[in-house]
């Protein structure tokens, strides 16, 4: 639930909003239409509702296609901006980046995609 005059985040408990002070009796849970398109596979589906449940603060659970596939991975998911960056990375530190990059995609890939599908915004990092 959320505090409708600040819009601050509130336990069920809380007879006050820890941000603003409001009292509690007017404040009602925020309803959102959830956008994710019912094409994509049951994985992505439910990571999506997760991290649009919870109002982007979960990123998406570890990905092992996406770490150990990288740049093929973000390509295959329409995230080129994402693997020109990745490139650019690879030449400018003489392939030193390669690791990182791999462990950003592993932990931030769902998102990236979920930005550019749910959102329809490219997050480079």
């Amino acid at each position: 639930m959320n505090c409708n005059s600040c819009g601050a985040p509130l336990q069920g408990t809380d007879q006050v909003c820890r941000s603003c002070g409001a009292k509690t009796s007017k404040v009602q849970p925020i309803p959102h239409a959830s956008t994710v398109p019912a094409d994509l596979p049951e994985y992505y589906r439910s990571e999506f509702e997760k991290i649009q449940g919870s109002s982007e603060q979960y990123k998406g659970k570890w990905n092992w296609a996406a770490f150990f596939l990288g740049p093929f991975w973000a390509f295959s998911k329409g995230l080129r901006e994402v693997v020109v960056i990745y490139i650019l990375a690879i030449l400018f530190t003489f392939g030193v980046s390669v690791l990182g990059y791999a462990v950003i995609f592993g932990l931030r890939g769902n998102y990236f995609y979920y930005s550019k599908v749910v959102k329809r915004r490219a997050v480079i990092i």
